[in-house]
Formats: C-alpha cells, sequence, structure tokens
C-alpha cells in the first residue's frame, strides 16, 4: 500500500502542474466501490483538474492530501517514447520509479487533442490498474451544444490498462445543462447521460450502461471539460459492484 500511495501522490500532483513551482492541489473521492477502488478528483491551485481510478482509494486521497508539502516533479506523456500511433491514436510507453519500485507507465493521446490526455499505471497482479485523465483549467463557458468526440478506452478487470482502444462522441448541451454519451472499444459499448456542471466544467452520471456480449452491467462515470470555451473532454469510468468488470477512460475534442 506504501508504494501505491506514494506513485498516486508523485504523479497526481506533477499531473496537475509539477516542478520547482507546482502549485498545491487537493483531492477528494467521488466513488469507492465494495473492493476499494474508485474514482477521486484532483484540483490544483492553479485550476488543472485530474480524474483518477486507483485501488484503495480513500486512503490513496487521503495521503494524497497530507503530502501538500513535498515537492514533485512533472511527469508528461511526452517524457516518454512514442511505441504506436493507430488512425488519432498515439501511444507512448515508458517506466517510473517510486520508492525503488519500478511501474511500467502507458500514456494514451488523442492526436487532435493538445490540452488533455490519458495515462496508466501498470500495478502488481491481482490489482486493477491505475487509469488518470488530466487537462488544462477549463474557462468560458459555451453556449448552445457542442459535440465532442474522441478515444476511449475499456479494461476488464485484473487486465493491463489501457486495454483496447475505440472512440465515443458526446453532446455538451451548455444552454439546457445536459450531456449525453455514447462509445465502443473492442465490443464494449457504453452510454450515459446526466447533468452538466456548467459553472465548473464538470459532468457526473451513476446511470451509466456498459454492455460486452450478452452481459450488462450498470456504472459510474465522471468528467472533465478543458480549456477557454470547453474545447476537449476527459472522463473515467467503471462499472458497478463490490469488484468492477471493466474500468475505462476517454480523452477528445470539438
Amino acid at each position: 500500500m506504501k508504494n501505491l500511495c506514494l506513485l498516486f501522490i508523485f504523479v497526481a500532483l506533477a499531473a496537475c502542474g509539477g516542478g520547482d513551482n507546482s502549485p498545491t492541489a487537493s483531492f477528494s473521492a467521488l466513488s469507492v466501490l465494495g473492493n476499494g477502488d474508485g474514482i477521486a478528483r484532483g484540483v490544483a491551485s492553479n485550476g488543472n483538474e485530474a480524474l483518477l481510478y486507483s485501488p484503495q482509494i480513500a486512503v490513496v486521497v487521503q495521503s494524497a492530501n497530507e503530502a501538500q508539502s513535498n515537492a514533485m516533479t512533472d511527469v508528461n506523456a511526452s517524457d516518454f517514447p512514442v511505441t504506436s500511433v493507430n488512425g488519432f491514436a498515439r501511444t507512448r510507453s515508458g517506466t517510473l520509479s517510486s520508492d525503488g519500485i519500478v511501474f511500467n507507465v502507458t500514456a494514451v493521446e488523442d492526436t487532435r487533442v493538445t490540452n488533455a490526455g490519458m495515462i496508466f499505471f501498470e500495478l502488481p497482479s491481482g490489482n486493477n490498474d491505475i487509469s488518470m485523465v488530466t487537462g488544462d483549467p477549463y474557462s468560458n463557458t459555451p453556449t448552445g451544444s457542442h459535440t465532442y468526440s474522441g478515444l476511449q478506452t475499456t479494461t476488464a478487470s485484473n487486465a493491463i490498462a489501457p486495454g483496447a482502444t475505440g472512440s465515443f462522441n458526446m453532446t455538451a448541451d451548455f444552454s439546457n445543462k445536459t450531456f449525453a454519451y455514447v462509445g465502443s472499444s473492442a465490443g464494449v459499448a457504453v452510454t450515459g447521460s446526466g447533468v452538466l456542471d456548467v459553472s465548473n466544467g464538470r459532468y457526473a452520471t451513476s446511470d451509466l450502461s456498459v454492455t460486452s456480449g450478452g452481459a450488462a452491467y450498470g456504472g459510474t462515470m465522471h468528467g472533465l471539460l478543458h480549456g477557454s470555451g470547453a474545447t476537449s473532454t476527459t472522463g473515467i469510468f467503471h462499472t458497478s459492484g463490490s469488484s468492477p468488470a471493466y474500468t475505462g477512460a476517454f480523452v477528445g475534442g470539438r
């Protein structure tokens, strides 16, 4: 658990703007499953935000909030070499060392989006991997309805993230404050809709539908909007239950 906490702190704070003048960041748990996995949000003093899916989410959030005085080093997708390009999906791979433990890291970028991305950290066998999305601060709320498209990943329980990569479309109605999401990756279909928090650039639903083959699951999704005019979006989701059948992440733009 110690290594997992240190990795979370190292990465989450850095993703919210690390370096010698690293801003402080506060973290809160948004969902907790029966096995202790869940989603957390990190908000930095410079306005950057991140969402993260991790095992033992309550403990890592507490540890991250208690480590505000620690100096962190920047961790960016560009730190890792490009290992594959498939359409708009560019994958980078490398390693990260935390407290003497080396973790495999995979970053997935949508080449059409410049201010947001996804990054994944492989954990020891028996744990679901850490999935994180992050992006620039949200400002200048647009009006009307806008459609976002981009990359969706889905990872089966205890498999190596990011799993399969597919695509999604999301409509965000800033006037009526609603959103509707439809995505698919490797036969895993994800649909959901709910309330759009236009003041803070966030959205969520606990009524997500995830289907794979003949199996159907409920689920939870949390999303963020990024950039001036909400030019991009990221999010994290998981199926319901004590141990989720699938977790996933997405990044895209309009």
